[in-house]
């Protein structure tokens, strides 16, 4: 196979070497008309850039922000700042930084806060989870104004210019857990969607997930078995928790089940046995550690894996190869919609993924 040359891009390109050799290292200002031309001049020779030997050339380290809910929060953000951090690892020989900031999971002016901390600093790309509709969509407008590359992870804006998205599609993981509760429906008693999270107009994953939900109902006929919404901010509280959730079921009853859209399924369980109350069959997101027990002991019956480890792995690793190379992922990395039950939750591994077997 020809080495390519930047002598060669810059003849197809029509502009000089230091033109191109700008545009490759990210160095000094270049037109936008001129960068267009190198680009496509890289793309038609089909040229791909030794990340490593140009990293270590020009002695040059990428700084990669990291904004997610501090990691202690649940396991869910521990899971993901571990992907990221496995990534980040590998990829540290090769000139990347990780500069991770982390926000309270309830606070959306914290994590504008912590966003800026992160821009003053002029990363080189950005990874973060916009859990915040308003907030993070603010931010996607602030990198696309500084030309800041970045990857979103975990939440997708629709509005948002990102390199991609890698998570699974929300609404269709809502719509599973409608097709997964239809099994667990009895005669005359409500299904539940329940929100464990504070400020959930403002969290358009959890939106999503809701509205794919009822669409199933709907779809399948099912308007007769009435869906109900549920909100409760203090989950972290086991009697909060409970007193509230005793106070709709004296004024509706006790629903079939309860889908509870995030990994939070085992504050309802453990609030509930805490108190010596009755439970409902329970779907819900994640097999953490905690979930998985209780869907060992039968309290919990679905869960639907989020892959949070891989979210963090593979953000890093879209958003570093577009540093590095230039390559662009596709705009949205969906990953599956797996289904977790009592039968098969001794087949993954420690990252929650199934293990493979040969």
């Amino acid at each position: 196979m020809k080495r390519i040359r930047i002598k060669d891009i810059a003849e197809r390109a029509g502009v000089s070497t230091g033109t191109v050799d700008r545009v490759l290292h990210q160095r000094g200002d270049v037109s936008a008309k001129a960068r267009t031309k190198v680009e496509a001049a890289m793309e038609e020779l089909g040229y791909e850039p030794n990340a490593l030997a140009s990293a270590l050339a020009y002695n040059r380290t990428l700084t990669i922000a990291v904004l997610l809910p501090f990691p202690d929060a649940d396991d869910y953000w521990q899971a993901i700042n571990q992907g990221i951090r496995k990534a980040g690892q590998a990829l540290q020989h090769f000139g990347l930084n990780l500069r991770p900031i982390y926000f309270e999971l309830a606070s959306p002016r914290h994590f504008s806060e912590c966003a800026n901390r992160l821009l003053a600093e002029s990363p080189a790309g950005f990874l973060f989870a916009p859990v915040f509709q308003l907030e993070g969509a603010d931010l996607c407008r602030q990198l696309q104004a500084r030309a800041i590359p970045y990857v979103m992870i975990n939440t997708r804006l629709a509005e948002a210019n990102a390199l991609c998205f890698i998570g699974q599609d929300a609404y269709q993981a809502g719509y599973l857990a409608g097709k997964l509760a239809s099994t667990l429906l009895q005669e005359s008693k409500e299904t539940w969607i329940l929100h464990l999270e504070k400020g959930v107009d403002n969290a358009p994953h959890l939106l999503a997930k809701a509205h794919g939900f009822q669409t199933y109902f709907k779809e399948e006929g099912l308007q007769d078995q009435a869906v109900r919404t549920l909100n409760i901010a203090a989950y972290d509280n086991p009697e909060t928790l409970a007193k509230q959730w005793s106070r709709e079921v004296l004024m509706y009853g006790m629903p079939a089940c309860v889908f509870v859209t995030n990994s939070r399924a085992h504050h309802l369980i453990e609030a509930l046995q805490l108190n010596e109350m009755e439970a409902p069959a329970v779907l819900g997101f994640d097999p953490i550690p905690a979930n998985l027990e209780c869907l060992k002991h039968g309290t919990i019956q679905y869960l639907i894996n989020q892959h949070p480890k891989a979210q963090g792995y593979l953000g890093m690793v879209a958003l570093s190869n577009f540093l590095l190379k230039k390559v662009k992922a596709a705009p949205d990395t969906l990953l599956p919609l797996d289904i977790v039950v009592k039968e098969n939750m001794s087949y993954l591994n420690d990252w929650g993924e199934v293990m493979r077997i040969i």
